[in-house]
């Protein structure tokens, strides 16, 4: 197995070409974004009594602050309104707003909009999360969202699907490289900005405004709340906490240290995230969607140690290594123990990379950018997965431009069965790429994908020819996993098939297709 996570996805790339009208919108009253308002509306991080409202005034004035009202409603036009008040848009911030609208409802749909110089906003809706009891949540999970590479269809897909109660975005939100690097945008008019690799604060803002001028983003985002978290390409590919495989100081881009925090900073800015008061990169959080599901985002990126060769067993395998911090792992543990103490039925981590063994003992790791080539790290989860007897654990991953399912299993050529799950701990479900180039879009690569369902008794699904996104539907008896994709991306369409399901019935730790 002598492929890697970069020769497949490097290699893979491909211009694409052509371009259509877009599909109808999802079904609810909205302005199109114009003026002061172009960039248009988001909501994230909800609570059950609370939401992040963002939007961006794009001004004349590039120094002048701009008073930006906001209201929060129980209806879309407005009329029950249930918070109000005043924000500032400044520089300093990029002119981008948010506001943490307080005093909500639990598990209840609000509309919001945003005021400014005589213009309002596009109408946004949102939803609280659940207080107590709940019997079904259903959630949209997305990654890998490269502008130049392709239209983001399975966006506006998740966007007209008007049943979710929130997006999981883990990960690659935007691409840092400059056009036909990765995905050649000349012929869809979908030329990044700027026109070079992103690098500095100013650069990293222009890409995140290029990639929220998209209307398909936009529609997702003003319909949907989001629980983002970020992979490496927000900042550059291959980080880690000390640089990454892209960061070229020789060649101009300068300290990595200044680099990193500009990205993180950018990504505060443009992204409907509540921000930690702690100083430095920390983006892990939890959130609570009743007694049904304890969600945890974790950062597998930003503070990881630096990745190890795959052929180098003794690095890969070293306990000392981590992906997660000692910081975060200890808060990774806590939450998990607080929330199998407290009953909740399901706990799910929304992170980066593919968690589960792929590596058999001994054996070159293909994707040492993932768990696999942090073996010690994983480890310590899994012993204390067993440990603690936590049960009903989903583990939601992207970063690979594929579709995979996973029992999560300490080895699965050993003390594991594949007919009935025994030695499974938990589950893991992979999703495919919003645009970004397939894993197994080239033929070499694609001649992998019986190998790896041959080598792979724990694997029990594999796509990597198509993109798309994966529909969550929780209940407390069953976790059931949908994959959908879309037919192309070279052209705008909401068209999409359903792939594949798989259902992890409670107390089971595995996956049997529904």
């Amino acid at each position: 197995m002598p492929l890697t996570r970069r020769q497949f996805i490097w290699t893979s790339a491909a211009s694409l070409v052509g371009l259509a009208s877009r599909t109808t919108a999802a079904q609810m009253p909205v302005a199109a974004p114009a003026g002061l308002f172009r960039h248009g509306v988001a909501s994230g991080d909800p609570l059950a009594d609370r939401v992040i409202l963002w939007t961006r005034i794009t001004s004349s004035d590039a120094r002048a602050a701009v008073d930006v009202n906001w209201r929060i409603a129980t209806d879309p036009a407005l009329g029950q309104v249930v918070a109000r008040g005043t924000a500032q848009a400044r520089a300093e911030r990029d002119f981008t707003v948010k506001v943490d609208a307080g005093g909500l409802q639990p598990g209840r749909p609000y509309y919001y909009a945003f005021e400014a110089g005589g213009e309002r906003s596009p109408v946004g809706r949102t939803k609280t999360l659940p207080a107590g009891p709940a019997d079904r949540v259903r959630l949209a999970s997305v990654c890998c969202s490269n502008y130049p590479a392709g239209f983001f269809n399975p966006y506006r897909c998740v966007a007209n699907r008007l049943d979710l109660d929130a997006v999981l975005h883990v990960g690659d939100y935007i691409y840092e490289f400059q056009n036909g690097v990765y995905g050649d945008g000349s012929g869809l008019l979908r030329i990044p900005e700027p026109r070079k690799e992103a690098v500095t604060l100013s650069d990293y803002r222009i890409r995140y405004a290029t990639y929220r001028s998209d209307p398909d983003l936009q529609e997702v985002h003003r319909v949907h709340p989001f629980i983002a978290v970020w992979d490496d390409h927000e900042v550059t590919n291959d980080g880690w906490a000390g640089g990454a495989a892209n960061h070229n100081p020789e060649q101009g881009e300068g300290d990595w240290a200044v680099r990193q925090a500009a990205a993180y900073r950018a990504y505060l800015e443009w992204m409907p995230i509540r921000e930690a008061t702690e100083p430095g990169i920390r983006l892990y959080r939890s959130f609570r969607f009743g007694t049904l599901i304890d969600l945890l985002m974790l950062d597998t990126r930003g503070v990881r140690d630096r990745q190890a060769p795959g052929k180098d067993v003794a690095a890969i395998t070293d306990p000392k290594r981590t992906l997660l911090g000692a910081a975060q792992e200890g808060w990774l543990f806590d939450e998990l123990r607080a929330s199998q103490r407290a009953g909740t039925a399901w706990r799910m981590l929304g992170q980066q990379v593919m968690f589960s063994r792929v590596t058999p003992p001994q054996w070159p790791v293909p994707y040492p950018d993932t768990w696999d080539g942090y073996q010690g790290a994983r480890d310590r989860v899994l012993d204390f997965v067993a440990a603690e007897r936590v049960r009903d654990l989903a583990i939601i991953s992207g970063d690979l431009h594929s579709s995979w399912a996973f029992d999560v299993t300490r080895n699965p050529w050993e003390g594991y069965q594949a007919s009935t799950g025994a030695g499974s701990l938990a589950v893991e479900l992979l999703t495919p790429a919003v645009s970004s180039a397939p894993l197994f879009t080239s033929p070499a690569a694609r001649e992998h994908a019986p190998l790896l369902r041959a080598a792979l008794p724990h694997l029990k699904f594999l796509e990597g020819e198509r993109r798309g996104y994966v529909l969550l539907d929780v209940t407390p008896a069953r976790l059931q996993a949908e994959w959908y994709f879309v037919p192309t991306v070279q052209e705008r369409t909401a068209i999409e098939a359903r792939g594949a399901a798989f259902v992890c019935e409670r107390g089971s730790s595995r996956l049997v297709t529904a």
